[in-house]
């Protein structure tokens, strides 16, 4: 939080590929803060810093971000920054021992405003 600096979520890019100009970002935040607006403010900053070249490469295209199926309120912060939904990865990620299928939404600089 801006006024007492207290650390309510995460937001960042998970993994960044410059050979495909692409990057994964990923994002969570405490329950006692959902549907404040937080994440929606933190993914524009994200967003901005991929395609404006902040990080030394401007030669960023593809913004990707994952959801976990059926988290629609994450689903609606993507879509009304301009993501468009691609399809279920099957069992693309690994946690508390079993597969989970996984929800990709991407981004492209010229879809970018």
């Amino acid at each position: 939080m801006k006024d007492d600096e207290k650390l309510i979520g995460t937001c960042g890019f998970n993994s960044w590929n410059v050979a495909f100009r692409s990057t994964v970002i990923g994002y969570d935040i405490n329950r006692q803060y959902w549907g404040n607006g937080y994440i929606t403010e933190a993914l524009k900053h994200i967003i901005k810093i991929a395609f404006d070249g902040k990080l030394g490469c401007d030669i960023i295209n593809r913004i990707q971000a994952d959801t976990i199926p059926g988290n629609i309120a994450s689903e609606k912060v993507l879509l009304k920054l301009g993501f468009s939904e691609e399809g279920i990865r099957r069992q693309s990620a690994f946690w508390k021992n079993e597969y989970h299928d996984l929800k990709c939404f991407s981004l492209l600089r010229d879809e970018y405003t």
